[in-house]
C-alpha cells in the first residue's frame, strides 16, 4: 500500500540523510527512556556487535539495567516511502536472537504492513512510526516571510515542540500511543503557552472548565 506523503509528513522525514534520520530515531528512544525512567540507560549510534554466527551492524544500540541485569535493545531505522514488509521485522527478530538481546525496535517513516504488525506483536518487536503531521507555523499567515512575534501564543507551541512525532504501532488499536514528543516536553511547552496567554489575554490557554458549575478551574 502506498502512503500519502503529505498526510504522514514524509516529505520532511524522507528528505533527511540516513544518518540524520538514525540520529533523530536515537533521540526519540532517548526521550522514551527518560519518560520511563530506565536506570543506567545508555544509547549508541551505528554499532557493530559480534555473535557466534557473525557480526551485525546495528543502527541504534541501547542498554539499561533491570533487576541487576543489563538489558540490551537493538533498533533498526527504515527511511521508506512505502510500508515496511514482514521480512524486515523477521530479520530484526533474528538479530535479537543471535545477539542475545532482550528487545528489538523497528522505526519507520511509512508505517507497517499488517503482516509485519502481527509478527512483531507475537515476537516482542516494538514498531514505531516516525512522521510529521505539523503544517508550517506560517500556514495561516500571509506566507513564510510574515513576521510573527516570538511570543505569539497561537504559534509558540508549534515552533517549540519537536518537528517530528512518533507513535508506537499495535494491532487492532484505533488510537496508537504517542511516544514522542514526551509528556514532559508537551507539558513544558503548555506551561510556557499558558504564561503567554495570561500576559496577553488574562487567562490560561489550557485551563479546564467545570461544565456543571459553570466555573473555570485554573
Amino acid at each position: 500500500m502506498q502512503v500519502d506523503e503529505e498526510y504522514y509528513g514524509q516529505s520532511r522525514v524522507c528528505s533527511m540523510t540516513p544518518t540524520e534520520f538514525e540520529l533523530h530515531c536515537m533521540e526519540i528512544l532517548r526521550g522514551y527512556a527518560e519518560e520511563e525512567k530506565l536506570p543506567e540507560f545508555k544509547i549508541e549510534h551505528d554499532v557493530k556487535l559480534t555473535a557466534s554466527d557473525g557480526t551485525y551492524q546495528i543502527d541504534v544500540y541501547a542498554t539499561y539495567t533491570a533487576l541487576g541485569a543489563e538489558m540490551k535493545s537493538l533498533a533498526e531505522c527504515k527511511q521508506f516511502s512505502s510500508t515496511v514488509k514482514r521480512d524486515y521485522v523477521v530479520l530484526l527478530a533474528d538479530k535479537v536472537r543471535s545477539l542475545g538481546a532482550q528487545k528489538g525496535i523497528l522505526l519507520s517513516t511509512a508505517g507497517f504492513q499488517s503482516g509485519a504488525i502481527q509478527f512483531a506483536e507475537k515476537h516482542g518487536i516494538a514498531l514505531i512510526q516516525v512522521f510529521d503531521t505539523r503544517v508550517n507555523w506560517y500556514s495561516h499567515s500571509s506566507g513564510p516571510d510574515a513576521e510573527i512575534p516570538e511570543d505569539d501564543p497561537f504559534t509558540y507551541g508549534e515552533r517549540h515542540l519537536p518537528v517530528f512525532q512518533a507513535q508506537l504501532i499495535k494491532p487492532n488499536v484505533e488510537y496508537q500511543r504517542s511516544v514522542y514528543p514526551t509528556r514532559a516536553m508537551v507539558e513544558k511547552v503548555q506551561k510556557e503557552v499558558d504564561i503567554l496567554f495570561q500576559k496577553k489575554y488574562g487567562r490560561k490557554a489550557f485551563q479546564t472548565t467545570d461544565e456543571d458549575s459553570g466555573e473555570e478551574n485554573t
